[in-house]
């Protein structure tokens, strides 16, 4: 094994933490919540954050059959609130707001370094499983930005 598989490796591991972690966080807010459309909301982003963590495992694994990703087509609006919203650390007293505010502000990190990656990874697969996530992350930002804007914005 080269330096720069273990170097990919690694890369890996952190990135399929992060879709373990974000499932962990769509998971746990769905208790949050009471409205049955916003639950299902995160419950699909749960499911999304599954199948990110499987096509990372299966490019660990070697299996590239398994990652092709078709780049979505047409530009994803970013409406950067999360650049703009202050978060807090969640607990038990946590609103819906807080959630929300965390979870576009993560989808943005999430967005941010599978750009990165892309941007540095050499070999196709890896790079195009990156520059697919990136916009997968994008499209969580977008939706959970949306339904911030929908949910609490409405109210303004």
């Amino acid at each position: 094994m080269s330096p720069k598989d273990t170097a990919l490796e690694r890369i890996l591991d952190q990135a399929i933490r992060f879709e373990e972690d974000a499932y962990q966080f769509y998971t746990k807010a769905m208790t949050m919540v009471k409205r049955p459309n916003i639950k299902d909301t995160l419950q699909d982003l749960a499911r999304q954050e599954v199948k990110h963590k499987q096509r990372l495992q299966a490019l660990l694994e070697g299996n590239t059959e398994t990652i092709i990703a078709i780049p979505r087509q047409g530009k994803i609006e970013d409406l950067k609130l999360a650049e703009y919203l202050v978060s807090r650390p969640l607990d038990e007293n946590a609103s819906f707001q807080d959630v929300l505010i965390v979870a576009m502000q993560r989808e943005k990190s999430s967005h941010d370094f599978y750009s990165t990656m892309a941007g540095i990874a050499e070999g196709a697969e890896a790079k195009s499983l990156f520059q697919f996530l990136a916009q997968e992350e994008l499209l969580h930002k977008n939706k959970v930005e949306s339904l911030y804007d929908e949910v609490l914005y409405k109210d303004f």
